[in-house]
């Protein structure tokens, strides 16, 4: 499957590795404005082609795929320029910033028979469905507590994580947090209470506590300005898990009331972007709208999930 990329940053250098474990996904071609010929995978990779116009690459009829490697506010218009050429996308997330964005994707998508994914790849690592099954252990879940933090403010001159239009804890790492505690509980959300420090008009740091229907209660904390020991504790009647680098799971340990402990470690094919690449590809092979793993749906929930945070503030 002929790829495209759009945008070469940091990520996208990171996912030309990735599909390398991949079954029969290549990396085609790329579109940036500032890749030159000297540059180290440009000269390593002579048949990729390179385009400097993000248009002209979405005109070449030789490309299945493509993937969005932009900052967050871009991904919007080149995910509906893609789908308008019949390309299946793969956009970083946050895949769009707002609630009425998703919904408009998601018109496209299905008028036009087309495929999108959120490339969330919390959902596609098999870790996450063992956690899932491991559940059980627990009894019935009362408390989800999470982080994802890191500092950042070293950049903030130069990274559009510190960018008033786009960027921020909440939409960046936001994604991480809530997907994966949307994807364990299945209630509807009662009530939020949060917490946001906002600088220059950019959120920083956030907490959120999110109350659900069926009594869970979920503990979320993010920032771009504070390194912290990325974790996630899952607390129930019967034991608690815990699990180390939530976002990308390998190891958790299942700790019992009565002391047993049990350890999990399920690893990663290729590396932890591989699966959602892998996933992606089997998906537009089979001709699928969407990710049985995580749709559209799923993308809405949690930029719904994301506007409450806000608005709770």
């Amino acid at each position: 499957m002929n790829f495209g990329i759009i945008g070469f940053g940091n990520i996208a250098r990171k996912f030309v590795k990735s599909i390398e474990y991949t079954d029969e996904g290549k990396i085609y071609a790329i579109a940036s404005h500032s890749l030159t010929s000297d540059d180290e995978y440009v000269k390593a990779h002579p048949e990729v082609k390179i385009y400097q116009d993000y248009d002209e690459l979405l005109q070449d009829r030789e490309l299945d795929a493509v993937y969005i490697a932009l900052p967050h506010k871009y991904h919007k218009e080149w995910i509906l320029k893609a789908l308008d050429n019949h390309i299946a996308v793969l956009s970083e997330k946050p895949m769009v910033l707002t609630v009425a964005d998703i919904e408009e994707i998601k018109t496209k998508v299905y008028t036009e028979k087309g495929y999108c994914l959120e490339a969330l790849k919390t959902k596609f690592n098999i870790g996450l469905e063992h956690l899932k099954q491991d559940l059980s252990l627990i009894g019935k879940i009362k408390q989800i507590e999470a982080n994802f933090c890191f500092d950042a403010t070293a950049h903030q001159t130069t990274s559009y994580l510190f960018n008033v239009d786009q960027g921020g804890a909440l939409n960046d790492v936001g994604s991480y947090l809530l997907g994966f505690v949307l994807a364990l509980v299945d209630s509807d959300i009662k009530n939020v209470n949060s917490q946001i420090d906002i600088v220059a008009g950019v959120e920083w740091y956030f907490k959120a506590k999110i109350n659900f229907n069926n009594e869970c209660t979920a503990i979320v904390e993010g920032a771009i300005d504070r390194n912290k020991e990325r974790l996630a504790i899952i607390e129930g009647e019967f034991g608690k898990i815990e699990i180390p680098m939530f976002n990308r799971i390998i190891d958790y340990k299942i700790i019992k009331n009565d002391g047993t402990v049990v350890e999990r470690n399920y690893p990663i094919i290729g590396d932890d972007m591989t699966m959602e690449i892998q996933c992606f590809i089997d998906d537009v092979r089979a001709h699928k709208t969407e990710s049985a793993l995580h749709s559209l749906e799923d993308t809405k929930r949690i930029l719904e999930l994301t506007e409450i945070i806000r608005e709770a503030n």
